[in-house]
């Protein structure tokens, strides 16, 4: 296991959360611009899959393997969190809504939003086939993190459509034009669709274009896996380079919008450097509690929304730096216990069992890949 990555995969998903939250947004641009971590997500779910399925995947047989263990990985959390966000949404407007009967509504921060979030069937069925980011709607659904669950879920169809069409020799100059086209049609569309270099947020794509921001991450981490096989590095060094790569870009980005667009390269020059566990930052990442995010990375991504809506009310309210600090304290706890929570009970537990279906199914014999693959299982297991 390369215990490092899942550090550095539970900080990005908490900076995802308390970006969110926004809470210090103003000071630290690392929670004003913590959007982009997301990117994080895609380039070391990239590096992840090319190791542990790169030279497995060869046939249908294998393919039905693969596709069954990720659709278990995403899925079922996915439904999950998707339910506990709309039972919150309406269970704040049945709460609203008594506030109000009662003559309450001094009380509220904003006693017109009392309506009920009823799911359409496209919503549904789009969520259910994992299809709701691909360009179906003119706006996120939903619980609204899930958009990138729905774009790497097809990345992942395309990396296992590329690895059996293939060979191993010609699959690189193929992963490089989908980094390619990834990293252009991403630019297009931040630049002339969403008007970046004016409004700022270079590369925050979602629920239109958000697939090919998936490609340009994912494929450039496929890309830095096989980097890590054919030449040998300074770690140590890469991880200082790739740190300050990370602090100049967030020091500059608000000023030069279009620096985001380097972002995955510097994370993908990142987990090159944790490639071998080893260095100052691998050390870091090895604490008990960056370790502990890591595991309940996906959980924490998911359930933040649907818990920053309990927050939503307080959050509006407090004021000051001591007051903020504690509201941040709170709710990175929250985080940590709900998402604990819905690990074990939800993400592993059906993680298991569809990687258990996987080897009846395909009457595969052969121990499941996570156990051949130490290196890479826990991080593969764990991709969002």
């Amino acid at each position: 296991m390369i215990r490092s990555l899942e550090g550095i995969r539970g900080i990005a998903a908490l900076i995802v959360a308390l970006y969110h939250l926004g809470v210090g947004a103003q000071v630290f641009s690392v929670i004003r611009n913590g959007y982009i971590f997301v990117d994080l997500f895609f380039v070391l779910s990239g590096f992840v899959m090319f190791a542990a399925y790169g030279n497995r995947l060869k046939n249908a047989h294998d393919l039905k393997l693969f596709v069954i263990r990720r659709f278990g990985r995403l899925f079922p959390l996915l439904v999950f969190t998707t339910i506990v966000f709309i039972l919150v949404v309406n269970g704040i407007a049945l709460a609203k809504n008594l506030a109000l009967a009662y003559g309450l509504g001094g009380v509220l921060n904003t006693p017109e939003a009392t309506a009920y979030l009823v799911p359409s069937l496209l919503e549904i069925l789009t969520t259910l086939t994992m299809t709701h980011s691909l360009g179906v709607f003119d706006h996120l659904i939903l619980n609204t993190p899930s958009w990138s669950i729905s774009t790497e879920f097809y990345a992942y169809l395309v990396f296992a459509a590329v690895c059996l069409l293939w060979r191993p020799a010609r699959r690189l100059p193929v992963f490089f034009l989908l980094v390619l086209a990834g990293y252009g049609i991403s630019v297009w569309a931040t630049v002339n669709v969403h008007d970046c270099l004016v409004k700022g947020g270079c590369l925050s794509l979602t629920y239109d274009f958000g697939f090919m921001r998936c490609v340009y991450g994912f494929f450039l981490g496929s890309l830095t896996w096989e980097a890590t096989q054919r030449w040998r590095a300074n770690l140590p060094a890469l991880q200082v380079l790739s740190l300050a790569g990370v602090a100049v870009l967030l020091l500059w980005v608000d000023a030069h919008p279009a620096l985001a667009f380097a972002f995955p390269l510097v994370f993908a020059l990142m987990i090159w450097s944790l490639s071998k566990d080893s260095g100052f930052l691998a050390k870091i990442l090895l604490w008990p509690f960056f370790q502990m995010l890591g595991q309940r990375s996906y959980s924490l991504y998911m359930m933040h929304m649907p818990l920053l809506l309990l927050f939503d009310n307080v959050s509006r309210r407090v004021d000051g730096v001591a007051a903020n600090v504690m509201l941040v304290v709170v709710y990175v706890w929250a985080l940590c216990v709900v998402s604990g929570w819905t690990y074990r009970r939800v993400e592993d537990p059906f993680r298991i069992r569809f990687n258990e279906w996987s080897k009846r199914a395909t009457r595969n014999p052969e121990p499941v890949v996570e156990a051949e693959l130490p290196t890479v299982a826990s991080s593969m297991d764990k991709a969002l």
